[in-house]
């Protein structure tokens, strides 16, 4: 009985241990998940800002003149698939890579991908997928590199018509608390739509959408240099805002994940501590009691003699 409530002990002790490491890795997550929630936030007003602008701008001149926004028959597609580095974050990888291959077996066109982060670029190696480039090492210090790499070579496969449309595969980040995995369309650009006003931008889950003035849009502005001047300096600033916008969601997506994992495996431990608990006081009852049933008949039977 003292073997069985020795390895109960240390079983306890292993899991304690397990505890205090997922519960400091929740906080982590938790931690860098406000810190790039913020760089959303804060990069969301500029997104905003630009399609408002294309917006009256084409009234003066359509943005179908820019070849951002060219539509072709998608013979040759570029797809850009955001996973994570590394792992603990949950099922959010293999919802990422089942949604993938949905796409594969939905989207028959030619296919260049763009890896980012090592567990889609495993998967695509497995499948046997065209792997045009490879972004890996996603820490924060190496934000502005990647999304420089990744916007610039997203321009030259559109612009030199390697590929006639760009994709990329992602989780959208829908609250503070939730995300969903999508597949959304980077190039061509789809025209501006008028754009609302977000009145609260402290918490994205309670953000109170304000549509804009229509006046503000009926208005007929004199621009100086030219339209065609302005919008071709605008396009190229709107997608590389979309670009980072997609890669801060999918960024705060993973932490939502990790942190979420995390607290899970958290818990169980506490549950498993608990049952082992109980069951290492259960052994030592029953070592108890059998010693002094052994006291109790060894005294008996002196007595007996």
């Amino acid at each position: 009985m003292s073997g069985k409530l020795r390895e109960l002990k240390n079983r306890i002790r292993s899991v304690e241990n397990t505890k205090k490491i997922t519960r400091a890795m929740e906080m982590v997550a938790a931690s860098k998940l406000r810190r790039f929630q913020t760089l959303m936030s804060q990069a969301r007003p500029y997104t905003l800002g630009l399609e408002s602008l294309l917006k009256r701008l084409n009234q003066n001149l359509p943005s179908k003149s820019h070849p951002f926004f060219e539509s072709r028959e998608e013979k040759k597609i570029g797809v850009v698939l955001m996973t994570s580095d590394s792992g603990l974050c949950g099922s959010y990888n293999l919802d990422l890579l089942e949604h993938t291959r949905d796409f594969l077996r939905e989207n028959k066109s030619e296919k260049i991908w763009i890896g980012v982060g090592k567990a889609g670029i495993a998967e695509l190696r497995r499948l046997g997928c065209k792997i045009h480039k490879e972004l890996i090492e996603i820490r924060p210090a190496r934000f502005d590199e990647i999304l420089n790499d990744l916007k610039s070579m997203l321009e030259s496969l559109f612009l030199s018509r390697q590929v006639d449309a760009v994709y990329v595969i992602y989780s959208h980040s829908l609250t503070s608390s939730s995300f969903a995995d999508v597949t959304e369309k980077l190039l061509p650009l789809a025209q501006p739509a008028s754009t609302p006003v977000i009145a609260n931008e402290e918490k994205q889950s309670n953000a109170v959408i304000a549509p804009r003035n229509d006046k503000e849009q009926d208005v007929d502005y004199i621009f100086e240099p030219s339209p065609a001047f302005i919008f071709d300096k605008l396009i190229p600033l709107y997608f590389e805002s979309k670009v980072r916008q997609v890669f801060l969601e999918a960024i705060v997506s993973e932490q939502i994940a990790r942190m979420t994992a995390m607290h899970a495996a958290t818990q169980n431990a506490k549950e498993m501590i608990s049952s082992l608990v109980l069951e290492r006081n259960k052994a030592r009852q029953a070592s108890i009691t059998k010693e002094i049933i052994e006291i109790v008949s060894g005294s008996q039977a002196l007595k007996i003699k």
